[in-house]
Order: structure tokens, then sequence, then C-alpha cells
């Protein structure tokens, strides 16, 4: 018998007070073994194995760029790219060397909401983002990199970087002589306005907010190219994962700087925020392809960057490939249409197309092929923490103090029959249940730092028995002590989300077992709409994969985040002790330089989380990788997500197509024109 149902049979039959007092002691619950899905298999190689900077014999560029030059339209390749580059190497690349030409096709659920990544914008995800942005640093192929070299991120817009003996001051140095995709050369200043005026405005709903790097941290601009940051206390190597997709990331500061109200006095934020809208091409940026089109809930066109700064070994510049396609419609058609071959790429994310998916690939002459990874993917439900943002009333008021009741948060998660969950997502081994924190899938979980408090419907009734959460009017429905009202709680759900929704279903039909009745509030985008923290519960999908990771939705790092715990008007929020142990855990993260240390930070989150059932896990998923067959050096073992999304794990700049297998081009010889 497991210690639950042993606790649970003795609290039946001793009494509610008893059960109370054994509840918050009992010993904590292992979770199931895991049965991995993953199919992946790849050699690891050094750091120094997947590119360097330097000057090369000559370069050489897609043909049509040629003909640009010799029409006087286009400066000479060599005076477009930097006098060092950033060189692929060739032994990274599964398929070596590619050739120029021909279309990638992406299919996404998103909608570009404008080209100001900087005010906190996004292209419409699905890779997009990541095709215009470049960053300070890269995070996703490290996947290729062995483990004995991890320690901090991949170089990528800055090229090198040392740090003071005390590690409190980091000097950067950018690559010198890289191009806007309009021409306009970026240097330091534009690092100086995508860190004064949007990181340390709070006006700016800047991915990397104010405090991400550390309270009091300062940025110094020395030079064209380089520059300086100084923390308040010293500081490690994966610190610097934060300056990668999404948060390091710098826009174009002559394109906006006169639409900043510092700069521009009659500017408001919202219309700096808009200052870059979707309809607006070509924006000015520093990927690998330009949005030249876009057909509003249709289709977005990127064309080839002629400035871009990296090339191949032979110095051709890259990308391959002249033009990719972002086809504007669901979520669950982006892996519909790569099944059926009309789509070129997919991260396998709705576990409801699993199975009809892996049929479909299995044939010799599907168009795609599928890789399954480790489950990266996590569902949870949050509770809002906060004892004034978003109260509109008494209840409201009462709620909040019982979500932050660990004994009602653990009452919950015991009431939730995760395997039936699973179940009703998606039939057969797909699903694993969640716990909270890291996702098994990522390189920082810890199975035995994982607290779990499985299905027991007896227990949890039980916990909310002591809790004085009883059903006092007979309608079937527990009643709060202080106001008398019905356990009814507001639950924000993503209405475009279908597996959302499945779970929420389930979670609804569980909770009423439990004598708590949840109401549906369906948003279009739960992350937007959650931001403002004016909600009680949610259900979402939010993954941690990499602590440094967009930290801002998981532990409370800074004032602005995060969505469900944020400050009260006055700009004060009463954290909970063992949220202040996670955010050290954090920080020695940030400034540790031994990986064994690190390690163990990581494996406190991962404990003070669960134990204390933070957000409340539901299931987690494995996703899998579709790549059309014609797509040359998509590794077969990049996953889905690890470091990063498989979008910029790929390194899709080296993707290329053999030219009898090349698709017709919907803008060819055209580039950006501003």
């Amino acid at each position: 018998m497991s210690s639950t149902n042993l606790v649970s049979k003795i609290c039946l039959a001793a009494g509610v007070s008893l059960c109370a007092v054994m509840a918050s002691s009992a010993l904590a619950d292992k979770m199931p073994v895991e049965q991995s899905m993953s199919t992946l298999e790849y050699e690891l190689l050094s750091r120094g194995d997947l590119w360097t900077y330097k000057k090369l014999d000559g370069y050489s560029e897609a043909p049509f760029l040629n003909d640009l030059v010799k029409a006087g339209k286009l400066p000479p390749v060599e005076e477009r790219l930097p006098a060092e580059p950033l060189v692929m190497k060739t032994m990274a690349m599964s398929d070596g060397i590619g050739v120029y030409g021909g279309v990638f096709r992406h299919v996404i659920g998103g909608r570009p909401e404008g080209w100001n990544w900087l005010a906190g914008q996004h292209q419409g995800w699905g890779g997009i983002n990541m095709a215009v942005q470049e960053c300070l640093v890269r995070n996703g192929p490290l996947w290729q990199v062995k483990a004995e070299e991890q320690s901090g991120p991949l170089p990528n817009l800055a090229k090198s970087w040392e740090w003071s003996e005390d590690r409190t001051e980091l000097t950067m140095h950018l690559v010198e002589g890289v191009k806007w995709s309009d021409g306009d050369p970026f240097d330091t200043e534009d690092i100086r306005f995508w860190w004064e005026d949007n990181v340390l405005d709070e006006n700016v709903a800047s991915r990397l907010p104010k405090g991400g790097l550390g309270d009091g941290t300062t940025l110094e601009v020395i030079d064209a190219y380089t520059f300086k940051f100084t923390f308040t206390k010293p500081q490690g190597p994966e610190i610097l994962k934060s300056l990668a997709y999404i948060q390091g990331c710098p826009g174009p500061a002559h394109a906006l700087k006169a639409k900043h109200p510092k700069y521009n006095k009659d500017a408001s934020y919202q219309e700096y925020r808009n200052a870059m809208p979707a309809d607006a091409v070509p924006p000015a940026v520093l990927g690998a392809w330009v949005p030249v089109r876009h057909k509003a809930d249709e289709l977005v066109i990127l064309r080839r960057n002629p400035f871009y700064w990296k090339t191949d070994e032979a110095g051709n510049q890259l990308p391959y490939l002249n033009e990719m396609h972002f086809k504007l419609t669901t979520w669950s058609d982006r892996t519909t249409q790569a099944v059926a071959g009309t789509g070129d790429f997919s991260n396998m994310e709705n576990p409801g197309n699993y199975v009809e998916a892996l049929k479909q690939t299995l044939s010799a002459d599907a168009p795609v092929k599928a890789n399954f990874g480790p489950r990266v993917l996590s569902w949870r439900l949050e509770f809002n923490f906060s004892e004034t943002n978003g109260v509109q009333d008494e209840v409201d008021a009462e709620l909040r103090k019982f979500f932050r009741n660990k004994d009602f948060r653990v009452a919950v998660s015991h009431a939730l029959d995760r395997q039936a969950i699973g179940q009703s997502v998606a039939r057969g081994p797909f699903m694993y249940p969640y716990s909270g924190g890291f996702s098994s899938g990522s390189p920082y979980y810890d199975y035995d730092s994982t607290v779990y408090y499985p299905y027991d419907l007896a227990k949890a009734n039980a916990m909310l028995d002591a809790l004085g959460l009883k059903d006092t009017d007979g309608n079937g429905i527990r009643n709060m002590p202080g106001t008398g009202a019905d356990l009814e709680i507001d639950m924000m759900t993503d209405r475009q989300q279908v597996t959302d929704k499945k779970q929420a279903d389930a979670v609804i039909l569980m909770l009423a077992e439990a004598g708590i009745r949840v109401l549906i509030r369906n948003v279009d985008v739960i992350d937007t709409a959650s931001k403002s923290g004016d909600f009680n519960m949610l259900i979402r999908r939010k993954e941690w994969n990499l602590p440094t990771r967009e930290t801002c939705y998981q532990l409370p790092i800074a004032n602005s985040c995060p969505s469900r715990h944020l400050p009260g008007s006055d700009g004060s929020r009463n954290l909970m002790d063992f949220e202040v142990e996670m955010v050290d855990a954090y920080n020695t993260i940030l400034s540790s330089w031994d990986a064994v240390e690190a390690a163990e930070a990581a494996k406190t989150i991962q404990r003070l989380w669960t134990e204390n059932a933070y957000t409340i896990g539901t299931v987690q998923a494995p996703a899998a990788l579709l790549v059309n067959k014609r797509i040359k050096n998509a590794h077969p073992g990049t996953p889905v997500n690890m470091f990063e999304w498989a979008e910029d794990g790929v390194v899709r700049e080296r993707l290329w197509t053999p030219k009898d297998q090349q698709l017709k081009e919907l803008l060819p010889g055209t580039i950006a024109e501003y």
C-alpha cells in the first residue's frame, strides 16, 4: 500500500483533525516510472566545431544578388559583410555545404502583432520571430555541444566577452561591420537604446524586464563595438543565457528612436509599441530573412537579407534558401500540412494529432520524417497569489488567501487524476504526469527532487474539510468560511488551444468531485491576457526547460512578473518564503562558475516548486520534429525544445534544398526595398 493510500485510510478512520496534521507531514510520493519516446541519436561536438569568426579569402552570394550588384542596386558582397563574418563550420552540418535557391514553408497559428520586438510585440511565433531577430548570444544549437563544454551560451552578435577578476564586470565585443537589412550599421547605439530605453523603461514591455539581469545592473558603452555590464554582485556564465532569444535581441535604434516618448514628446508608449506595425513591411532586421509581404490572416513572405553577416567555410553568404513562407492558419494545421507535404517544418505539439500523424509518417513514401524527443511540453494550473492585484471583491480576497495556503494547493493536486487527463488528450503512451517546475525532458530536471501529489480524492476532500471549506448549504459546492460564498473559481483558458480545452473540461469535472466549481473564462491569447494579473486561476501550457529562459514567466525575479504574483498598485507584494528561496537559488545559478553548484540550485528550485505545489501540474508530453525530406542539414538529432525551440536549434540559415527539389519562389529576384 502506498504512503498516500495509507494516510487516506487513517484519516478517514481517525477524523478530519488528524487528517489535517498527517496531510502536512506525510512522506512525499515519487513520480511514476517514465517511459521515454525519444528516438534521437547524435554525436556531440566541441563549441568551436559549430562556428567561428574570421576573414575568408573570398565570398560568393546568391546569383540574383550578384545581378543586383552588377546593376548598381547593391554594394558588392565583400562590402555588405563584416570584416570577420560568423563562419558556419561544415563538420556541424549533417548534409554539408548547400546550394542557393528555393523556398522554406512554415505554417503557424499565430498572427504578427508587429515588428517592434523591443516593446514586447511577437511576430506570430512558430519561428517567424527567430527568422528576423538576432541576439547577442545563442542557446538553441547548444544541444550539439559536449556536456563538459556546457558553460554559458554560444557567441552570436557578441563574438567574445571577458569578465573582471571579481566577476562583477562583463565586457562584450560585437562583430564589427554588421549591417541592418536596410544597410544601416549595427553598433553599440543599438545596444544602448535596447538597454536604456526599453529594458530599463518600465513603461515598455521589454522581454528582458528591468531587473532581469539583477537589480542595479548597469550598461556602459565603451566604443562603437564594445560595451560593459556592471553587476552589484559576482555573476557566472549562465547569466549570459538571458541575452539570447527572446530577451537579448536588439532592435533598430535608427528606425525606432523617433517614435519613443523619450525622443518624441508627442509620442505615447502605446504609439511606440506600435511603431513598426505588422502591415508595415519591410522592417529593418538583422535576421537571415526580411518580411516583404504580409497578407493579413493569410501569409507572410520573407526574402533573403542581402546584408546578412554569416557565411559557410567556402565563403558563401548565408542563408542558402531565398524565400521563407509563414502561412497563417492554426497550430493543428501546422502538423497536418507538414505530414501532407504542403508544409516543410513543424514542432508537432498537439498530442491529439500524434497517433494519426505517426501512422502517416511511417509510410516509405511519406514526404516527412518524425523524430520524437524527450517530454518538453507541460501543462499546469496557476493560482493568482497576489493579495490585491485583480481582486474585485471580498470573495476574490478570500479566494486568494486559500490560494496562498499550501494545503489548499496540495488538495487540488490530489483531486486531479492525471492519467485520465492525459488519456482525454491522447490515447496511448504519450502523456506523463507533471508535478510542476522543470519538464522531465529538461537537462535540469531531477527525479529525486520532484515531489508528487497523486490522485487521491478522499485525501483531497479531507484536506479541504480541514481548511473549513464545507458544503454548508447542501448544493454540492463547498462554502468559504469567511464570506459563506460558494467555492467558485474562474479559470482563464485559451480558446485557440484544443489541448488546453480538453484538459480544462477534465479539470472541471474532477474539481467538482471535490466540491469546487470552476467557471471557464475564454480569452484569445492567454499569455497576453494574463499579464495584467486580472484572473484567479488559469490553465495553460507553459514548460520550463532552461532556468534562464524567460524566467519572468516562472519566478518573481522582477516586479513585472510573474503574472500569477504581481505587485499591488503601491508596488508592494508579499512573497511567500519558498518563493524567496527559489529566487535565491535562481541567483545562484546565474552567479555560479561551478556546474555542480548550479545543478544543485536547480534541484532546490524543483524541490521547492513541487513540494509547495507552486503551480498544479497536469500532464507533460514529448514533441516530435517534422521536417520535409527535401530539406537538407536538418540534423536528425535536433530536439524540438531543449536549450531553445527547434527553429533555433536546427540553425535554419544553413538549411538547403537540392536544385531538382526546389519549389518555385513567389517573389523571385526580390529583396526588401526601403
